[in-house]
């Protein structure tokens, strides 16, 4: 229902994590991805060596080491397992339990006031 905003967001996120990558390493950054320019994937039958391929997956972790720190690395981490464990709280839900939940979040999301929104008191 709301793909097109998704791809509208994911085309400004990617092209401002790639500008930021320009500012912050302007000789390892990707060149500017073009509007007609679309990745393709390997050929199947293209398969790199198992030299080539332990190779580039070195090349690749060492490349990642340099722009993440491990606070960085430990912040990610964390933020993953707590994800986990509320998907699983969610997973193990009846369906009628679910329902309610759901209907209770549209329920707050709708009727939330902002700040702004609100009538001053005098």
């Amino acid at each position: 229902m709301f793909g097109f905003l998704k791809d509208k967001f994911d085309k400004e996120a990617r092209a401002a994590i790639d500008r930021r990558a320009r500012q912050l390493a302007p000789d390892k950054a990707p060149p500017p991805a073009t509007a007609t320019a679309t990745p393709k994937a390997p050929a199947p039958d293209a398969a790199l060596p198992e030299g080539e391929r332990q190779a580039a997956i070195a090349r690749m972790q060492a490349q990642v080491k340099e722009f993440v720190s491990p606070e960085r690395q430990a912040l990610i981490a964390n933020a993953m397992a707590v994800h986990r464990a509320k998907q699983k709280i969610l997973a193990d839900l009846d369906d009628e339990s679910r329902a309610k939940l759901v209907a209770m979040a549209i329920t707050t999301l709708l009727h939330s006031d902002s700040p702004a929104d609100k009538p001053k008191k005098k």
